[in-house]
């Protein structure tokens, strides 16, 4: 436990980093987004790729992966009904669904997963489901609700293909799966660039706290308590009694049903102008929520 612990230590000590650098503008005020990007289009999917070399792709689709998928959509069901409950139409209360269950698992889940749970591969199923169909899903009845002629599955799913993270990871399975040799001249510069993932999207966490600003509405801290607190009981109690998982791997799972919000969730409401204001500010207040969160989990599971 303790090493977990001082791995939170570690954590908390590059986002600080990261918040002086933004308070200071440091690196002049265009740099959070030109980071943000570098982490997203390049590194984190170096890392994914990097990892899926060493791992074995069968063992990414076992009983996890269906915890992970059941929970986060158990959960986001449960949001919508709630938001329903409170006189939101479906539009909004998909929007509260999605901040409800869909968990940042790329740019906070996998530096957490490296430094709390020691294997950044348990996070790539969580990216897989999310972005190969929680969203395209999703999205698509967003598109229906909003009566868009270009309503269509199919489009969906390939806005999605677009992601550089699914893409590594498609790609990392593949060669996994098909046992393909990767030559030194790719394989070398690939984990090169991975080592950048983790300690950047770090930096650019903290950097984004800086001049944050959030109202805590009720349907914030509705969508807040699923993300941070009903998720993870809801991954607990599945891994628990509907596959008898228990130690690392139960721990595991809480901590990603714990993640944080992602941004997409906003990214997603901007795209179809619906319910921007709780995308953004569950996306801030989740966050700050997850890491006490997982202290907690971790002190009674680590």
């Amino acid at each position: 436990m303790m090493d977990v612990l001082a791995g939170f230590g570690v954590v908390v000590a590059v986002i600080a980093v990261g918040w002086l650098l933004g308070r200071t503008e440091a690196l002049g005020p265009g740099a959070r987004r030109v980071l943000a990007n570098l982490v997203y289009l390049v590194a984190t999917p170096a890392l994914l790729f990097d990892i899926l070399l060493r791992t074995d792709p069968r063992t990414l689709f076992s009983e996890n992966f269906l915890v992970i998928a059941g929970s986060a959509v158990l959960t986001g069901l449960l949001g919508f009904l709630l938001f329903r409950l409170r006189g939101r139409n479906a539009a909004d209360s998909l929007v509260g669904m999605l901040a409800s269950s869909y968990a940042n698992a790329g740019n906070l889940g996998i530096p957490l997963a490296v430094y709390i749970l020691d294997d950044a591969a348990v996070v790539i199923p969580v990216i897989l489901f999310q972005v190969a169909f929680y969203a395209p899903v999703t999205l698509t009845t967003l598109d229906l609700l909003h009566r868009s002629r270009q309503a269509h599955l199919v489009r969906n799913i390939v806005g999605a293909l677009r992601n550089p993270m699914l893409l590594a990871a498609l790609a990392g399975l593949l060669v996994g799966y098909l046992r393909l040799p990767v030559p030194g001249l790719l394989s070398q510069p690939v984990s090169l660039l991975a080592g950048a993932a983790v300690p950047v999207a770090l930096l650019v966490f903290g950097m984004s706290l800086v001049g944050t600003r959030v109202r805590l509405s009720g349907d914030v801290l509705l969508a807040v308590a699923l993300k941070n607190l009903v998720h993870p009981v809801i991954a607990g109690l599945v891994a628990a009694q509907m596959f008898g998982l228990t130690g690392a791997a139960l721990f595991a799972l809480v901590v990603l049903g714990a993640l944080p919000t992602a941004q997409n969730v906003l990214t997603y409401a901007l795209r179809f102008r619906t319910n921007e204001v709780l995308a953004r500010d569950v996306g801030v207040v989740s966050t700050l929520v997850s890491l006490p969160v997982l202290v907690v989990v971790t002190l009674l599971l680590g």
